[in-house]
């Protein structure tokens, strides 16, 4: 350990050496006119350029500076591939791929090579996880190499890595290609099986494999359905439909072409669910290969109906309100009620065909059915004090709320500027604000592009300059500004409240971004961007007659055979009369009924924080579709959800290990490849060489109290004396 002394003088060290000078001089005479002997004179001005040396120390401010050196040893990473396809033996060896890897960690060829270095063993099926035994079995049902060496590149960075040790079949079925360089290590792998392939007259074995599809859609909506075909045995050129079907029949049909030796092809399927439902889906391999099992898999779709009942009250027929209303016909998921303000006071509703019925009484219950209401151009007195209540209470309990008002509703005397509405405005209008004209660029703020609602409308378009902007106003603490003017100015505002959203558009010329669009194009610019701002207002979930409904909940409706699955319900009541039964119809049409027990719910059935309710665990011993049903004691309530249950994914693939893929990564590295008879050779040229590490820390002395101390007892023990000597 190396150490040294550092001063950072306050003032200049030539500058204190002149006054600890002038200050000796002045001391020195300063007791030669006292009637003192020379021992004593001596005795004074000790203590006092004593005290002049502390606080000269001090001035300087010194500190300790040391620098440890210390020897790291270097780390190498073990990497064991923990999927299914470990335990695959398709050339019929004495030893299967897992078998020879813990043999391998085993031997004490191993042990020697990397006694001198800190080991650290990870297994990597589906995730990389820390941590490696022998009993761990080969299950993961899948292997994302790839991902997991990314993963292992980001673990090590800045760590003195000598080198990775990987234990895999390289059957990789990432869906990103990976920079093995990033590693900064060489990477050893020994060969796990034999060289051979299979038998040319081994008839071919085709299976679907990974599906990625959305949970939850919405009716008559376009969803993509990505199936990964996999070849599980043969080398030849195949060519076979792969088909999509819904209860039996075929909705669509794809060829799907493999080359010779090829293993892997995707291919997509796009669907619009029309009926509303947990519907079971099914992608089924046309051919007759050698393992028929394998050819079929289901899934399971939540497609709720995303009809969203509209309540758009104008004050006059202007522009926007013809615009709007058009956007908003011509969306199929809307239902729009639309009303304008009569010459009377009263509003009346509005169509193409022209007057119709007038607009009952806003309160509680008729603004029930509706998720979002739009308030346009209007005056205070358009609504009561009573209604204006009810708008607040029907955000609060998870409504959407719009803003699209014009001079009228943003003035003093405008809807805006009722006092039950103003608790929930995303921003008010400050002193002399008006709806000020001329062409103001707007564009989505970080915060508007990052909603997942606008993410596609924020990287398709640039939006043309609005003509009117009201401001200046002063946005609610709560809002955000989600679309904004060149100048920083919002022009969509959006903020929380209570359960449900509110949004306020601050300009009324938006409508002309319709035109140029042409005649047919309802859904131009102004309509995708009126529909998915009235998709973000509407609440997820609605409320039935006020109270709580019950819920059926699942962490995963698609579970696998034999797997615990945990049911959860939630809205039934509290007290001694709370229950819950559990019905289930099996996919053999058996009839089960069990009762459920009250427990905490957390993320066992999908819940992000813990909530009260029931649950019940079941076992599903059958392959197919389980319709689960609850109800409370008084059957007022009830709850219904699909269980897919299939057979593990975790299947054996039967395909021989990649050789093309691991040699790659040995060869990116700089590292070595051995066949299984020299595996004792592999880590022949691993490095392990530590590295020294300076760690430098600095401690000050100068703001520590035994200075202080001293200081004073100096101060003290002068004061002292003097006293002593009859001194003044």
């Amino acid at each position: 350990m190396l150490a040294a002394l550092i001063l950072e003088p306050v003032l200049p060290l030539w500058l204190l050496v002149l006054c600890g000078i002038a200050f000796g001089v002045l001391a020195w005479r300063s007791y030669a006119v006292c009637r003192l002997t020379l021992r004593q004179r001596w005795l004074l001005f000790s203590l006092r350029m004593a005290a002049f040396l502390v606080i000269a120390w001090l001035v300087c401010q010194p500190s300790l500076r040391r620098t440890r050196a210390e020897v790291e040893r270097p780390a190498v990473a073990v990497v064991v591939d923990s999927s299914a396809s470990m335990e695959d033996n398709p050339l019929a060896a004495p030893q299967s791929r897992a078998a020879r890897a813990r043999e391998y960690l085993r031997s004490s060829a191993f042990r020697k090579a990397v006694s001198g270095a800190r080991v650290t063993y990870f297994s990597a099926g589906e995730n990389l996880s820390e941590g490696w035994t022998e009993e761990m079995l080969s299950n993961s049902p899948r292997s994302f190499l790839s991902d997991n060496l990314s993963r292992l590149a980001a673990r090590f960075r800045g760590d003195n890595l000598a080198g990775v040790i990987l234990l895999s079949d390289g059957l990789d079925q990432s869906a990103q290609s990976f920079d093995p360089t990033l590693l900064g290590a060489p990477v050893f792998i020994p060969e796990l099986e034999e060289p051979g392939s299979l038998a040319a007259t081994q008839k071919d074995d085709f299976l679907v494999g990974l599906l990625a599809y959305p949970k939850r859609v919405i009716l008559n909506w376009k969803t993509t359905i990505s199936v990964t075909i996999q070849r599980r045995s043969g080398e030849g050129p195949a060519t076979f439909p792969v088909q999509l079907r819904l209860k039996g029949s075929v909705l669509q049909t794809q060829n799907v072409e493999f080359a010779e030796r090829e293993n892997l092809r995707r291919l997509q399927f796009e669907v619009e669910p029309t009926e509303v439902g947990a519907l079971v889906y099914e992608i089924r391999i046309d051919i007759a290969d050698e393992e028929a099992s394998n050819n079929r898999k289901e899934f399971l779709l939540d497609v709720t109906d995303a009809k969203q009942r509209i309540l758009y009250l104008e004050g006059t027929p202007r522009w926007d309100f013809k615009f709007l209303k058009r956007s908003l016909l011509a969306e199929k998921n809307f239902q729009l009620s639309a009303y304008l303000r009569a010459g009377n006071g009263g509003f009346i509703n509005f169509d193409e065909t022209g007057a119709g019925a007038a607009l009952p009484t806003l309160d509680e219950a008729s603004l029930r059915p509706y998720r979002v209401v739009i308030l346009g151009d209007l005056p205070a007195a358009s609504l009561t004090s009573n209604e204006a209540t009810a708008l607040c209470k029907f955000v609060e309990k998870g409504g959407g709320l719009l803003f699209t008002g014009g001079v009228t509703s943003f003035s003093a005397q405008g809807v805006a500027h009722l006092a039950e509405l103003e608790p929930l405005l995303p921003a008010k209008s400050e002193e002399g604000a008006s709806m000020k004209e001329g062409r103001f660029p707007v564009d989505f703020t970080s915060e508007g592009r990052a909603l997942s609602t606008f993410a596609a409308l924020a990287e398709e378009v640039r939006f043309p300059a609005v003509l009117t902007l009201w401001g200046p106003v002063k946005p609610n603490g709560f809002a955000t500004s989600y679309l904004a003017s060149g100048e920083g100015s919002p022009v969509l505002l959006g903020r929380r409240y209570g359960q449900g959203r509110v949004a306020m558009l601050l300009s009324d010329s938006m409508w002309r971004w319709q035109l140029g669009s042409g005649a047919s194009a309802t859904k131009g610019l102004y309509g995708r961007f009126v529909t998915q701002l009235l998709h973000w207002l509407a609440p997820g979930q609605d409320e039935k007659d006020g109270e709580e409904a019950l819920q059926a909940l699942v962490a995963d409706p698609e579970v696998e055979q034999y797997q615990k699955v945990v049911l959860g319900a939630i809205g039934a009541g509290k007290g001694k009369g709370a229950a819950v039964t559990c019905n289930i119809t099996t996919p053999a049409g058996k009839k089960l009924s069990y009762p459920m027990l009250p427990g905490k719910l957390q993320a066992d059935v999908g819940l992000v924080a813990p909530q009260d309710g029931f649950r019940l665990e079941i076992l599903p011993e059958e392959k197919g579709t389980y319709l689960v049903e609850m109800l409370t004691a008084d059957g007022t309530r009830r709850a219904s959800l699909t269980l897919l249950s299939r057979f593990p994914e975790h299947e054996h693939t039967g395909a021989i290990i990649d050789r093309q893929f691991l040699r790659r990564l040995v060869s990116a590295t700089g590292g070595r490849w051995t066949s299984w008879n020299q595996r004792n050779e592999l880590l022949a040229e691993l490095h392990l060489s530590p590295r020294t590490i300076q760690t430098t820390t600095e401690a000050p002395l100068w703001n520590r109290s035994p200075w202080i101390i001293l200081l004073l007892a100096l101060f003290c023990a002068e004061w002292f004396l003097r006293r002593k000597m009859d001194l003044v």
